[in-house]
């Protein structure tokens, strides 16, 4: 089986160094790159080509977000999952709709390695708490995305 090559573009040197302890435990996972800002984390792309880029939002001088939007540009085929503190839904969503294909808040349960394999298959990975959040935005809090009116309720 191929491994999978991992690049963490961690701002939290204890984060980054914590990601890449217990990643490179698991067989099949490769840690090729750690990025400590933007800047390396866009230079890694090109240079390292990864499956998997572990992304925090909160990158100097070039946030997160910005380089979620250029990662295509350099590395087609690797696939994102941020890794942050932020846990607003408009953070999630902008994140999703600029590509990522998983998303874990800080502080929630994580479950890295499983989260790696589901993107890794070319599916969505959204813990609880984020997944909680978007729905709570997309339906409203006590709403209800599917409601009917009267009108609509009572025709045939």
């Amino acid at each position: 089986m191929a491994s999978i090559r991992i690049v963490i573009a961690e701002g939290d040197p204890g984060f980054r160094e914590g990601f890449c302890e217990h990643l490179r435990l698991v067989r099949d996972f490769e840690i090729v790159g750690e990025a400590c800002d933007g800047r390396e984390a866009i230079a890694s792309m090109g240079r390292l080509d990864p499956d998997i880029l572990i992304l925090d939002l909160d990158l100097p001088p070039i946030d997160g977000m910005d380089v979620l939007r250029v990662v295509g540009w350099f590395s087609p085929k690797t696939q994102v999952i941020i890794q942050s503190g932020h846990a607003e839904e408009s953070t999630i969503l902008e994140a999703l709709e600029l590509g990522a294909r998983g998303y874990i808040v800080r502080g929630g349960e994580i479950d890295l390695e499983k989260a790696i394999r589901v993107v890794r298959q070319g599916e969505v990975w959204v813990g609880r708490r984020v997944l909680a959040r978007v729905l709570d935005r997309l339906i409203g809090v006590g709403g209800s995305a599917f409601q009917v009116n009267d009108d609509e309720r009572f025709s045939a």
